[in-house]
């Protein structure tokens, strides 16, 4: 009798907004800490060609159903790796085990895509074919090889006797963008909502003090940050997606008095976000 054990997670990373008019944001960085945890040293252990056979199966699997293919991310392959190994060495399937990185922070820490969504499944199994099929039959992670969230995926399998231990990582990667596309990004998104609202266009100004206090909250980790000037609206808010607004801006882009303003954005991976943020000011006169 062959046994074929599984488990599925899937996160969605979110983001966090605040409005200072002028009040400032309350402060919600985490208290906690992490560490990552590296691989043992026993690369002969680790199977490729079932891990390139996982992956083949998984993306005909897509393609019979009319997805495009996982792209490889040697980033998730090493955090999949680690992952298989440990689980592996605790001779038990788990998605964190105790003094372990979180699936996120695991992520952070090898790839350097910018996701706003992941996922993993684990399983163990005498073959590769045997995960594959484990896998497909329970519906949580046949969810997570068929999701049409997910592009980019890396698959590790460690074996241990007769047995492998199998971990598939997978991530929705986004576009990275320079500073200067970026607030180009929030400045469009600012014009289509003024253009909605049927309100002349805003000028836009650059402000130093508005990009210093992007970049300030990034290294604090904090939407925490200074008084707007005298006058003027703030909003300061974290998005995975820089020409995605929050939805309750659109009151205060509509206001009739509005003459000018000022898009300032900074990319940072913190303790909050592992995977990266866009950290956005934005200053309304």
């Amino acid at each position: 009798m062959l046994l074929t054990l599984v488990t599925a997670v899937s996160l969605q990373i979110s983001a966090a907004v605040t409005a200072a008019m002028p009040v400032a944001a309350a402060d919600s960085s985490p208290s906690s800490s992490w560490q990552q945890v590296s691989p043992p040293d026993v690369l002969s252990a680790y199977d490729r060609d079932a891990e390139t056979l996982l992956l083949q199966m998984a993306n005909a699997e897509r393609a019979h159903v009319g997805l495009p293919p996982f792209k490889l991310d040697v980033g998730l392959v090493r955090a999949a790796r680690s992952h298989a190994a440990e689980m592996a060495s605790k001779n038990k399937l788990a998605h964190q085990f105790s003094a372990e990185a979180s699936l996120t922070e695991r992520i952070a820490a090898n790839s350097v895509l910018h996701l706003n969504r992941e996922g993993e499944n684990v399983a163990v199994a005498p073959n590769a074919e045997e995960a594959h099929a484990g896998l497909m039959s329970s519906p949580p992670h046949r969810d997570n090889l068929l999701s049409t969230a997910f592009n980019v995926a890396g698959f590790g399998v460690f074996r241990s006797g007769h047995w492998l231990y199998v971990t598939q990582d997978f991530g929705s990667s986004t576009p990275a963008y320079s500073v200067q596309q970026a607030q180009e990004l929030v400045s469009s998104s600012v014009d289509q909502l003024r253009a909605q609202a049927r309100m002349p266009r805003l000028q836009r100004v650059e402000n130093r003090y508005a990009q210093n206090t992007a970049c300030a909250m990034a290294q604090a980790d904090s939407l925490n940050g200074a008084e707007p000037p005298s006058g003027s609206y703030m909003l300061r808010y974290t998005s995975m997606q820089p020409e995605t607004l929050p939805t309750n801006i659109s009151k205060v882009i509509a206001q009739r008095g509005l003459r000018t303003y000022s898009a300032d954005t900074c990319y940072a991976r913190t303790q909050k976000y592992p995977s990266g943020a866009y950290w956005v000011v934005l200053v309304f006169y």
